[in-house]
């Protein structure tokens, strides 16, 4: 849910970028372009959590969003995830 809640927040352009990045991401499970492109926040939230488990899934999207320089969500994903305030 949380990964859910950040997407969001993602203005358009940023989404694309992150979408653009899991597409070429180069470590752990590639995930095919027919499963991303022109995908919704909610379906791309669930690309995720189906390729990387649910743990896994937020360690993923907080370094997607890194490489966008999306540093703020990251951070706030980091926290809504952790409990870290």
């Amino acid at each position: 849910m949380a990964i859910a809640d950040m997407f969001e927040g993602l203005s358009s352009s940023n989404f694309d970028n992150f979408r653009h990045e899991l597409l070429h991401r180069k470590e752990g499970p590639r995930v095919a372009r027919i499963r991303v492109e022109g995908k919704s926040r909610l379906e791309i939230t669930n690309v995720l959590v189906s390729t990387f488990t649910e743990t896994g899934a937020v360690g993923v999207a907080v370094e997607m969003l890194r490489e966008i320089h999306c540093n703020e969500e990251a951070d706030q994903l980091v926290r809504n995830t952790t409990g870290k305030h």
